[in-house]
């Protein structure tokens, strides 16, 4: 089967954008779960900030699916020697590392200060077991508790699927798809023998977690596009588009069903055509994305992994700041609406910060050395 590649490799501002939502999501889950557990006392807040806001962990599926596209399209006209591969490798490392380091930092000062140990006590037994744990979180080595700022459990499956990917660019190009259709295939299998979980807490369970199957399946999307097999864009993205907010609103939280499974099965298809109908459009239609929406992508890093910092921040001082009628769980909704808004401000304006004084240096700091980030 011969290939015909795209050819010159851009920035994709479509991809950018599904950044932003991805974050985005996320950013609300969790500021609704803080909401509900400051107003649990009050069953009408509680029922507001129910519902599709339950969903929002699924930006963490459309990471994983734009994840796999982007290794797919950017790898299109890397070489498959060791050289290569090691440069790939580099690539992701110092793309994810460095940021990770400041953030998981910052929450283990945080534990330091309040636990008087590198970890919260309901992750680990005692303190010689904490520095070890703190250890494996930098490292993003996994283990049975999530790490020290839990969002990195998602970082330990990115990396693990950076570490298969980089074996599978050692298989001609046009056997790509073969090659990841073996590994679904393989994961697949695992997962009959290994009961899914909600992270990979051993390399074992990595190895059988479903969630490659999104890496997967947007590494597919990653070659349609890169070998210019581009097929209604439209129609794709609007049902891409359509699929997705159903999943986000019927999504069946209390489904007896394995969580893990369910999720992939779920968004997956909706994910992989909203990727595929955007990218196309932008690529043979010039469709193109708000510049708001563009800059939120190009801060998605910074404000997935801030968010949950600033939000654990607000939540300490904000009986210190605001009279008692205004905090979350008082009646009416204007206590929400007013949470909600410094959530959203002060999250983007943190990942804004972030990502133009520690993420962007650090990538800049790399590239001149001769590796290149994505």
């Amino acid at each position: 089967m011969s290939i015909a590649p795209i050819g010159k490799i851009q920035k994709l501002q479509s991809i950018q954008g599904l950044r932003g939502i991805a974050a985005t999501l996320v950013l609300f889950f969790h500021m609704a779960s803080f909401q509900r557990q400051m107003a649990e006392n009050n069953s009408a807040d509680v029922e507001l900030l129910s519902g599709i806001w339950d969903h929002g962990w699924a930006g963490v599926d459309l990471f994983f699916v734009i994840s796999g596209f982007i290794m797919v399209y950017v790898t299109q006209n890397s070489g498959r020697h060791f050289k290569d591969v090691g440069r790939f490798m580099f690539s992701r490392v110092t793309r994810i590392y460095p940021l990770w380091w400041v953030c998981a930092g910052i929450m283990t000062l945080y534990f330091s200060i309040s636990y008087g140990m590198p970890a919260a006590p309901d992750r680990v037994a005692d303190s010689r077991e904490a520095m070890s744990y703190a250890v494996k979180s930098f490292l993003l080595i996994p283990q049975q508790a999530e790490p020290t700022l839990a969002l990195g459990w998602t970082l330990i499956h990115e990396m693990f699927f950076y570490a298969v990917f980089a074996i599978l660019l050692f298989v001609p190009r046009e056997y790509l798809p073969w090659a990841l259709a073996l590994w679904a295939g393989l994961t697949a299998f695992a997962a009959q023998f290994i009961l899914p979980a909600a992270f990979g807490r051993t390399f074992t369970e990595l190895a059988a977690s479903p969630l490659s199957l999104e890496f997967i399946a947007g590494g597919l999307v990653g070659y349609l596009v890169a070998t210019n097999r581009f097929f209604h864009p439209q129609f794709f993205f609007i049902l891409g588009l359509v699929l997705s907010a159903l999943a986000l609103i019927f999504f069946p939280i209390e489904s007896d069903k394995n969580f893990t499974v369910l999720r992939v099965a779920v968004f997956t298809l909706p994910f992989i055509f909203l990727t595929y109908g955007w990218v196309c459009g932008e690529l043979k239609k010039n469709w193109t994305v708000p510049r708001w929406l563009s800059h939120l992508g190009d801060w998605s890093y910074s404000l997935y992994l801030t968010h949950y910092i600033v939000l654990v921040t607000l939540r300490r001082i904000y009986p210190s700041v605001f009279p008692e009628n205004w905090w979350v769980g008082a009646d009416g909704i204007w206590d929400n609406i007013l949470f909600a808004l410094l959530s959203l401000s002060l999250s983007v304006l943190t990942a804004a910060l972030f990502y133009n004084l520690i993420e962007r240096p650090s990538l800049r700091f790399f590239k001149k050395r001769g590796f290149k980030n994505h």
